[in-house]
């Protein structure tokens, strides 16, 4: 029995509020989600700087990064699972609240085993992001999900641009100030989330019944759904491309135009803004045109042609324009297959079917960084682009195979006729 079909015998709460109220709800989450990953940009560019003070090298570097990642592989269907089960909200704090300790433990930290430590509980916190956005097809209607969804990775480009500079800063003022800066944006993220946030009326607790089972049988069919199956491997193996760039960028840049870790952070706040303008503004006006699978086939080409650009880029020139290309086409994927895997599953499942997709995302995010160093080793600066790009070509090709959930099949299986 496919998923389609189980949806259809399942009743869910259709009851979205209006665009006013949206248009209150929207931009709290959209700041609860990008002071975390502020949070998150702050603290990232030290880990090797704390680590070499407690005598870890580039192993225990990477395995810093590794771990905050393995721990949201397996946390984030648990959170949007629960999230299903007990509400949005409720789950949204309390990963604030784990964000700022474990930064607290960061900035304290006087051991390497309390940096990995640290990091453990910053997985467990940083797992939440899939109930921020099963809250947004919540109070959304299918047709403007991609969009909205967007405001999410938004949140990434900026944190990712804003949260290196305020570590820059802050590491002057004293060895603590980084991680503290975190933990108190974090901790009054969850205060304002806890007296503003209110629960998106398309969760509700459900009682300990049947209902429960069921909700695990919709996650496990989608291991045999091709449908769901199709869109969680393009959005693996594009996210596996857009890793291979995160370890290798700032060696890259060093070796190929000899730039300095201040100029290569101009790359990535770069980088992190062009994504951000596409999947917060762009994204939402062109998918209610064309529809997420055509955008995602769409932005299959400039994530290519971008990755390919990098790897053989002679000039900074071309380096930027394989830079923009390449934002350009991930800004464009990662909302669109999201969208898409949101609108295949009945409403009282999204936390966990989203929870998925991140550990999706998750298992990416440590494959593409492992082959990209090995690739960088032992055949060049430029062949973690080239494996990029092969990877983001085979990506596009599974594309062409996703189908657009027409408007008719959208509102069957929200209705659960």
């Amino acid at each position: 029995m496919t998923l389609g079909a189980r949806s259809r015998r399942t009743t869910i709460r259709t009851d979205r509020p209006g665009g006013g109220a949206n248009r209150r709800r929207l931009p709290i989450l959209f700041g609860a989600v990008l002071v975390d990953l502020i949070g998150f940009g702050i603290i990232l560019p030290l880990l090797p700087f704390y680590a070499e003070r407690f005598g870890g090298a580039g192993i225990e570097v990477g395995l810093l990064v590794t771990v905050y990642s393995l721990i949201q592989l397996f946390m984030a269907p648990t959170w949007g699972r629960l999230s299903d089960r007990f509400g949005r909200r409720p789950i949204l704090i309390v990963g604030l609240v784990g964000s700022a300790i474990s930064y607290v433990v960061f900035a304290y930290a006087g051991s390497l085993t309390m940096l990995f430590v640290a990091r453990i509980l910053g997985g467990f916190g940083g797992s939440t992001i899939p109930v921020a956005e099963a809250y947004i097809t919540d109070v959304t209607p299918p047709e403007k999900r991609a969009g909205n969804l967007g405001l999410i990775g938004a949140a990434f480009g900026l944190g990712f641009t804003v949260g290196p500079a305020l570590g820059g800063i802050t590491s002057a003022i004293s060895i603590e100030a980084p991680g503290l800066l975190a933990a108190g944006l974090c901790g009054t993220n969850a205060l304002v989330a806890f007296f503003f946030l209110p629960e998106s009326t398309g969760t509700r607790p459900p009682a300990r019944d049947s209902r429960s089972r069921r909700r695990l049988g919709y996650l496990s069919d989608m291991a045999r759904d091709p449908r769901t199956l199709g869109v969680l491997a393009v959005y693996f193996f594009f996210s596996v491309a857009w890793a291979v760039l995160q370890p290798t960028l700032s060696l890259f840049g060093a070796q190929r135009f000899q730039l300095d870790a201040l100029q290569v952070g101009y790359l990535f706040a770069f980088l992190g803004l062009v994504s951000a303008l596409m999947q917060g503004l762009l994204v939402r006006r062109i998918v209610p045109i064309i529809g997420e699978a055509r955008l995602t086939r769409l932005c299959g080409l400039p994530f290519v042609l971008g990755l390919l650009a990098i790897a053989f880029s002679s000039s900074l020139g071309m380096l930027l324009t394989g830079l923009f290309l390449l934002a350009v086409g991930y800004g464009g994927v990662v909302p669109s297959v999201l969208g898409l895997l949101s609108r295949l599953v009945p409403d009282n499942v999204q936390g966990g079917a989203l929870g998925v997709g991140q550990s999706v995302g998750s298992l990416a995010r440590i494959a593409g960084p492992f082959a990209a160093g090995v690739a960088f080793d032992f055949l060049g600066p430029g062949s973690p682009y080239l494996l990029g790009a092969v990877v983001a070509a085979g990506a596009a090709l599974i594309s062409l195979g996703l189908v657009q959930p027409t408007a008719e099949a959208v509102e069957l299986a929200e209705s659960g006729a």
